[in-house]
This record gives structure tokens, sequence and C-alpha cells, in this order.
């Protein structure tokens, strides 16, 4: 089963989301060969998806499983809260980044979904 990584950055109670294609996600990526998680996320957000950006204060939250939207295929996805700070510009496949209040209104993928409503049922999200 491929495994994908994925940061969850919340301030003032808006979770960040980035557009890849039609459909809103965390962002992260799939770890290479040998990367941990951390390394992996430092490498997809600050460095490809949203160059200039820094993570920090990494804590575990949870794995999910769910459907990828772009393939269709099953994946585990690990997520991490972090603090994110520096300038949002989005590059590579992302489209646009954006702090969103109402999640539930964008249409996210299959796994960020049932990241949201758990973030929601943890009260992270009011």
């Amino acid at each position: 089963m491929r495994v994908a990584v994925s940061s969850i950055c919340i301030r003032e109670g808006k979770i960040l989301l980035v557009k890849k294609k039609q459909v809103w996600i965390l962002p992260g990526g799939k770890p290479e060969k040998e990367e941990s998680d951390i390394d992996c996320l430092l490498r997809e957000i600050c460095v490809e998806e949203l160059p200039g950006s820094q993570l920090e204060n990494f804590r575990y939250y949870r794995s999910i499983h769910g459907v990828t939207p772009h393939t269709g295929d099953v994946l585990e996805a690990r997520t991490y809260f972090a603090d994110i700070s520096g300038k949002l510009k989005p590059s590579a496949e992302i489209r646009a980044a954006e702090w969103c209040t109402n999640p539930r209104d964008y249409n996210l993928s299959d796994i960020t979904r049932k990241f949201v409503d758990s973030l929601y049922k943890c009260g992270h999200l009011k």
C-alpha cells in the first residue's frame, strides 16, 4: 500500500488546504526511499509545494486509509500537526493555497474529508 504524509496547519480556527487539479487536500506528499515523515513534509511543502514556507513544531496526529482522487487507489495517509510560517506561494502541481474557515464547503479528497471530520469531532476545528 502506498503511503502519503500530510501536515495539518490550523491558525485562528482556519485550516490550510492546497488545491491539486480540482481537489482540495492537506499539504504533503509521498516519502522517497528511506525518507522520514518529517523530512518528506519539509521537502514536499517547504521546497516543492509552497517554497519559502517554514514548518516547525511537528506533532503526530493519526493515520487514515482512503481513496486517492487522481488514481483511485487506496492510500495510507499519516498526518502531523505543524506550525507554518512564511509566504504561501503555490508551486509545482499546487494551484492554490488557502486558510479555510469552512473546509467542508470545499471539494475535498476522500482522505482529506476524513481528516477534517476527525478534526471537528476531536474539537480541533469548530
